[in-house]
């Protein structure tokens, strides 16, 4: 069996040593000239948590392990209470959302990029003796407690759930064209945090969810740097090459109720007690079964 690291105290970091040169909403990345070739992630708020750091950081080496493209991970370290860890530093690189956003003319072409990417993530099975998440269970044990369904809703869900196929195969987790970044004409997958095994299509629902459902709102666009209508363009040319098929309408209906569970899967692991949150993450969820 695999192990990796534990919880432990973790060595303290001199940030005045560090260069901030990126952040998003849960913490920031930062270079050093005193560390060459090296990134420190910064994660902060109740996500720098040390487990919650460990888990990103573990599934980082366990998708080297078995053979996924991403950045080499070195060491868990922290500032303060908040934890992250140091990485390899891609030189030059660029997601596939910023590439999207500064060119859009190549919405199709990176789209199918991204959805040979796709092919090749879900085709790794995951080895015996190597331990991710099981998607199946996970989301059976997200809807037992969920304020987010009615008892009608749960009762479908858990059905779908019950059956998928109880697949081996590779899942990122927060499957969107965010997580891919290219470099020298190499992608790699980042923030692997939610790694985990199961059936292929909740990684679908994930960027379907995204670019079909939440593009809408101001924030997501900004996370893309893309505007509602490139992201639901590059859903539409993704789904066309993942599927090989036309008809992405039959794939947009037959991915809502997944895309509900993921709906139902995020609020489990990223917990929100703010009422008004709640209350419009329900609605969604009722879009999507109604």
């Amino acid at each position: 069996m695999i192990i990796f690291v534990s919880m432990n105290t973790y060595k303290q970091i001199d940030l005045s040593e560090w260069t901030l040169v990126g952040e998003g909403f849960n913490g920031q990345a930062y270079l050093s000239e005193a560390h060459p070739g090296v990134m420190l992630k910064l994660v902060r708020r109740e996500l720098g948590a040390a487990e919650n750091v460990e888990k990103e950081f573990n599934a980082a080496k366990t998708a080297a392990l078995i053979g996924l493209p991403t950045p080499e991970v070195y060491e868990i370290v922290r500032d303060g209470e908040d934890h992250g860890y140091l990485c390899q530093s891609i030189e030059g690189k660029k997601s596939f959302a910023r590439m999207c956003a500064d060119e859009p003319s190549r919405i199709p072409e990176i789209a199918a990029m991204m959805a040979d990417l796709g092919h090749a993530l879900h085709d790794i099975v995951i080895p015996e003796g190597v331990e991710v998440t099981n998607m199946k269970e996970l989301l059976l044990k997200a809807l037992e407690s969920s304020p987010l369904v009615t008892e009608a809703q749960r009762a479908s869900l858990q059905a779908l759930v019950q059956s998928m196929p109880d697949d081996k195969k590779c899942l990122h987790g927060d499957f969107q064209l965010g997580n891919v970044i290219m470099a020298q004409g190499k992608a790699y997958w980042i923030d692997l945090g939610w790694l985990a095994q199961g059936y292929y299509k909740m990684d679908l629902a994930h960027l379907f969810k995204m670019m079909m459902v939440d593009s809408k709102i101001p924030q997501v666009q900004d996370l893309t740097h893309m505007t509602q209508e490139q992201m639901v363009a590059f859903w539409y040319a993704f789904a066309k090459a993942y599927t090989g098929s036309e008809d992405v309408e039959a794939l947009n209906q037959e991915l809502r109720p997944y895309a509900a569970l993921d709906i139902v899967r995020t609020s489990y692991l990223h917990t929100s007690t703010n009422p008004a949150f709640i209350a419009f993450m329900k609605g969604v969820v009722e879009s999507l079964l109604g």
